[in-house]
């Protein structure tokens, strides 16, 4: 039995290890790898996206200001990602943002929509735990009235302080998710604010 809970433990860091190393690539099909929650988009009507590809080297990058971007021209597709420096203020959350955009050409130019995305464990991980805290909380209360918990005074303290606790630990991780959220799309949207500017300044290009 303690064999095979040390295994699973392991295999769980294992499978949120891989998670994170292939949301983190800047490859075609880990592009559209993640949850999306979010998308802006933006047209550029003099932009040609043979116009925009000289921006980019030989394999594709584009070194921004404050993250990278990698463009695959043979599915109209690009991805951008924040950087995040080591023992700076700039500390990595446990929802980091990653753009996948698809290039859109058409006879009013070039349109550019961004999905922003999140790691599935992230996700999958935030889903499980307010599930397990609401839900819990929730079932304690029923199982507690059911059970009289309203026979005495001390026993309606105990309910509502029980219950109360659940609902601050609830509260909690969402400012916890909120404050992240905004933290991690910030630093996304100005990586994507440079690409744009990189993309007006080729727009204008001959």
């Amino acid at each position: 039995m303690l064999l095979a809970g040390a295994f699973a433990i392991v295999l769980f860091i294992g499978l949120l290890i891989g998670d994170w190393m292939y949301y983190t690539r800047l490859t075609s099909d880990a592009g559209r790898y993640g949850y999306g929650i979010g998308q802006v988009q933006d047209r550029f009507p003099a932009l040609t996206l043979p116009k925009l590809l000289r921006a980019f080297d030989a394999n594709g990058f584009l070194s921004l200001p404050h993250g990278v971007a990698r463009v695959f021209p043979e599915v109209n597709r690009m991805v951008i990602r924040p950087t995040h420096r080591l023992f700076s203020m700039r500390f990595r959350t446990a929802w980091p943002l990653k753009g996948s955009i698809e290039l859109i050409s058409d006879g009013e130019g070039l349109r550019l929509v961004c999905t922003k995305r999140v790691p599935w464990s992230s996700s999958i991980l935030t889903f499980l735990w307010f599930g397990l805290v609401g839900f819990g909380t929730v079932g304690f209360l029923i199982t507690y009235l059911l059970q009289g918990g309203l026979d005495s005074l001390g026993s309606v303290l105990l309910g509502v302080g029980v219950t109360g606790v659940g609902i601050i630990v609830v509260a909690f991780g969402l400012l916890t998710v909120t404050v992240a959220y905004r933290i991690e799309n910030t630093r996304l949207m100005l990586v994507y604010t440079e690409l744009k500017a990189i993309a007006l300044e080729h727009e204008r290009a001959v």
